[in-house]
């Protein structure tokens, strides 16, 4: 190993210790980024520090960002939450595991809206939380199915995390929305399964709800027709050629706002307050991916992926096992670090690895939305798992944690089905774009 690839692995070292010592993770990764430019660029090259923020954020798809987050943040404070949940309760809570399949379903149809995991998460569990507990049902499972269905907004279209993918690996967002939706799906439906079965095997877990009258049945769509027509128009806008990624983004801001104003709680309080969370959100993102191309342009200096892609292309392994080993350090890392921040850190790593190795980058980003969905129950650092216990009013992260798991496990199986059969990512894309 050279004296460069060793000080271009410390920075890396550097940045993870940084990241998980609580440090605000852009200042940590801007940090660490103008520290790899300054010492590892020649001096000739410095020159590109003028310009290297300029070309990390100067992409038409970035616009999509704001908007997507504004469009969740006018949902999350204008509580349609809590009419998604209404509405879905007297339709999927007559399975197995009553009110547990609605936390799954719930939480995806938000997360659809939203493309917030974290919003979910904490909306979800601050309207079931309580109402569940007080029914009856099972307390871990509970704080499990929240927790473990708010990280499905990373994978279900609009995503945040694939618009990030896109322009970092310049693939399409479309084909990235499409390819999440089997994907997703399939979590959802291995979610709902587990909860079946467990709720079949062990009846004490979930009491039955009353079942709905035809009335209840027929009020219930009316709660569910809004966010249904909001998904429809961002995701068939793109699906039918009508926008683009970033042009749909606009049509979910103004969706949110017209269902706001019908359902009239559109108020200049919600507004402001959904824009300074856009606004936050949006900076926090920017300034982490200015830092990810000042530690990308000095790791292709020192030829450090290439070095690393080399090694691994010389080692005696087939290209699923060194997926799956892969899949293990990312599954590590996420018990280190956020989410966001390991995307942001190991890219311009792995990414020229995956692709050496022969994978479909769109197959590979729906699989980093993945680890990334792992990350946010993987203790101890599982930020899911802090909102779940601080809406729960729990002492400590245990109950979470231990209702957490079998999803987690769950998760797992995905990520080897999807390693052993990638076309059911690609095949979708594939077929509609």
């Amino acid at each position: 190993m050279s004296f460069e690839t060793a000080l271009g692995l410390a920075l890396i070292g550097a940045a993870v210790i940084l990241t998980a010592s609580g440090l605000w993770i852009a200042i940590g990764l801007a940090a660490i980024g103008l520290i790899s430019v300054y010492f590892f660029l020649p001096a000739p090259m410095l020159r590109m520090v003028e310009i290297i923020p300029y070309n990390a954020l100067d992409d038409f798809i970035l616009a999509a960002i704001p908007m997507f987050i504004f469009m969740g943040s006018l949902l999350f404070k204008g509580d349609i939450a809590t009419k998604i949940y209404r509405g879905l309760s007297k339709w999927v809570s007559l399975l197995p595991g009553g009110l547990l399949q609605t936390n799954v379903v719930a939480c995806a149809i938000f997360g659809a809206c939203s493309g917030s995991s974290l919003a979910g998460a904490a909306t979800m569990g601050g309207m079931a939380v309580k109402e569940l507990r007080d029914q009856g049902y099972e307390k871990n499972i509970v704080y499990g199915s929240l927790a473990s269905a708010g990280t499905l907004a990373t994978m279900i279209p609009p995503s945040i995390l694939f618009i990030l993918y896109g322009a970092f690996a310049g693939e399409s967002v479309g084909k990235l929305f499409i390819a999440g939706i089997l994907p997703g799906l399939m979590l959802v439906a291995l979610f709902m399964g587990y909860i079946m079965i467990k709720a079949l095997r062990n009846p004490e877990i979930s009491p039955r709800p009353p079942v709905p009258t035809f009335r209840e049945v027929l009020v219930s769509m009316r709660d569910l027709f809004a966010p249904f027509l909001l998904i429809v128009a961002v995701m068939g806008s793109i699906y039918t050629g009508f926008a683009t990624p970033t042009e749909s983004a606009a049509v979910g801001s103004v969706g949110a706002i017209l269902i706001l104003l019908f359902e009239r709680r559109l108020t200049w309080r919600v507004v402001e307050e959904a824009a300074i969370m856009a606004m936050r959100t949006t900076c926090m993102i920017a300034l982490m991916m200015v830092g990810t191309q000042f530690i990308s342009i000095s790791l292709s200096v020192l030829q450090i992926p290439a070095e690393i892609s080399a090694y691994i292309g010389s080692l005696p392994l087939e290209p699923w096992a060194i997926a799956a080993l892969i899949g293990v350090f990312y599954i590590i890392l996420g018990a280190l670090i956020e989410g966001t921040s390991m995307f942001f850190l190991t890219f311009p790593v792995v990414f020229p690895v995956m692709m050496d190795l022969g994978y479909d980058p769109i197959w590979f980003g729906v699989v980093m939305a993945l680890f990334i969905e792992m990350s946010l129950i993987t203790p101890p650092v599982g930020l899911n798992l802090f909102i779940i216990q601080q809406v729960s009013g729990e002492a400590g992260t245990g109950p979470v944690i231990r209702g957490s798991m079998p999803f987690f496990l769950l998760m797992v199986l995905a990520l080897a089905i999807f390693i052993a059969f990638p076309p059911l990512i690609t095949w979708l894309p594939d077929l509609l774009w």
